[in-house]
Order: structure tokens, then sequence, then C-alpha cells
């Protein structure tokens, strides 16, 4: 019997080929218009200044975040112009993930903050995670949040598609067909949950993709379960004293495929210093449940 689905999973391919060329192709395709996403607004925000590339970056209703989520058009529609050419912001993605049907996608990677000019410029370091949706066959910017980290983070970085692919591949098979909204708001409560219950790391094993990424403050990302647990174990765990966890939810959203979603909020622990925003991207799996790829904590 092991030897007829050896032979069955070897001839798979040539049965359909076609359908599984045809797979691969519109992944590439996404894949690189998200890539080409990332390298214009990195190139205007050369060119135009940060502020005014994300402003004709932003999609309606996008979010950034401060003391929470805020409006992200009317924040920097704010600034002055001043205050523009005081800053400069340079960026590039190193991760790209997406939706099976294209219409909701990630990129993160490393970004450099200057503030000032000659001498007095303050340059800081950090990560970025940005949300993309699709409108009108255009990627627009829905959510975007950024966590510093101390010493000098290179530019120099590429995305590497067959990360991407591990990540699909994890989820591919999931039946999505009867996911709703109202399923991704039930595990954003239960991961919360599982938090109080069983601490951040634990519950991040649980709930978390083999092959996800975690962003913390001052820290390397997680990239992959083991490892994205233990990041997010040492900072949420010592920051929380043993507190339990209430979270304010800001908004989700759930992709046209229902294999993919996002949420997004803040979290906060009675009787302690912690406050923090959290931007959470799901995927649905085989196993019929919603794990985490990728999670982001900025504290305020």
């Amino acid at each position: 019997m092991k030897s007829s689905k050896i032979a069955l999973l070897a001839l798979f391919p040539l049965l359909f080929p076609d359908t599984l060329f045809a797979q691969a192709d519109e992944r590439m395709q996404i894949w690189e218009s998200l890539r080409e996403a990332d390298v214009r607004l990195a190139e205007s925000s050369r060119t135009l200044g940060f502020n005014q590339a994300f402003l004709n970056s932003f999609s309606e209703g996008a979010v950034i975040f401060r003391r929470g989520p805020v409006d992200a058009r009317n924040l920097y529609e704010q600034v002055g112009p001043a205050q523009r050419g005081e800053t400069t912001l340079e960026s590039k993605a190193n991760y790209i993930d997406f939706s099976r049907e294209g219409d909701l996608g990630l990129t993160s990677g490393p970004y450099r903050f200057t503030s000032g000019s000659g001498s007095d410029a303050r340059r800081t370091y950090g990560h970025f995670v940005t949300i993309w949706r699709k409108f009108d066959g255009q990627w627009r910017m829905a959510a975007d949040m950024t966590v510093r980290v101390p010493g000098v983070l290179s530019l120099d970085v590429d995305p590497d598609i067959s990360e991407t692919m591990r990540s699909l591949d994890e989820a591919v098979t999931a039946d999505v067909e009867h996911n709703s909204l109202d399923s991704l708001v039930e595990a954003d409560e239960r991961f919360i949950s599982s938090i109080n219950f069983r601490g951040g790391m634990r519950a991040m094993l649980r709930y978390g993709l083999e092959n996800q990424r975690v962003y913390v403050p001052g820290m390397a990302p997680g990239i992959g379960n083991e490892a994205g647990a233990q990041v997010y174990g040492a900072y949420l765990d010592e920051s929380l004293e043993m507190s339990a966890i209430q979270h304010e939810p800001g908004g989700y959203f759930l992709s046209e495929s229902g294999d993919v979603g996002y949420t997004f909020g803040t979290m906060s622990a009675q009787g302690s210093e912690f406050n923090a925003n959290y931007l959470r991207y799901w995927r649905f799996t085989p196993e019929g449940e919603w794990r985490i790829a990728v999670e982001v904590l900025n504290p305020y």
C-alpha cells in the first residue's frame, strides 16, 4: 500500500501538469506584484518623501499604530511641509506572503529612519510589516506596523519566494469554503485566552504556523514556530509580570478566498505597565483552524 501511494504521488505531476504549472505561475505573478508594490513605495519615498509616498499608497480606512490604531490618511495629512523635509525613510522587503486569490498580501523587512541632516542626523532601525489589499487591480496599504531594534540593520536584502511557498504549502489543502469573519474573530479571542492560560510562549507554540514570523521590539525576528514562540515569550511573559492580558479589538479582515485574514488592536495588563498594539496575520490550515503566520507587537 505504501509503495502504491508513493507511485501515485510521483505520477500526479504527470497526470495534471497544466494545473500544477498554472498554479505555480499564478503564485509567481502575485508574489512578483507585491514585490513591485514594495519597490515602488520605496522609490517614491526617496523621490517624493515618505509622507507623500504613503499618502499615495494608503487604502480607504488604512490604519497605522500610535496609542492604538488610528486612521493613517488623517494622521499623515496633518504632517506639515517642514516636518516632511526633516525626515527620510528607507526600507526593503525581505519576506512576502499572500492569499490564495491574491486579494490580500503582506510584506516585511528592515527599515532605516533618519531625522535631521548632517551632524545633527539621528538614525533608528527596525522592522516593518505592511498589510496590502487589492483595489481595482492595484495593491494599496491597509495596515502598517513597525518595531524598533537597537544597532544597525542592513537594507541589502531580497525576498526569497521559496520562503513564501513553505507558508502557502502549509495551508494549501485547507477547505475554506465555509470560513467566515466570525471564525477569525473567535480565533483572535482564543489566542488571547491561551496567553492568559498558558503564557505567551506556549500560546504561540499552540497557535503559530510552523513557518511563522514574530516581530517584537529589541529582538531579531523569530522565524519558525519554535523561534517565534521563544521570542514572543521572552518579550511578552517578562512584560506581563503575572498579570492577565486584556485586549481591545481594532478591526478584522478576511480575504475573498477565506484562507487568509488579519486582526489588529491593543493588549494591556491590569497592574502592569504593559500596553501594546498588535497586528496579526492568520492562515487557515488543513486541520480546520486558524494559525498565526505573522505576529507584530508595538508597545506604547
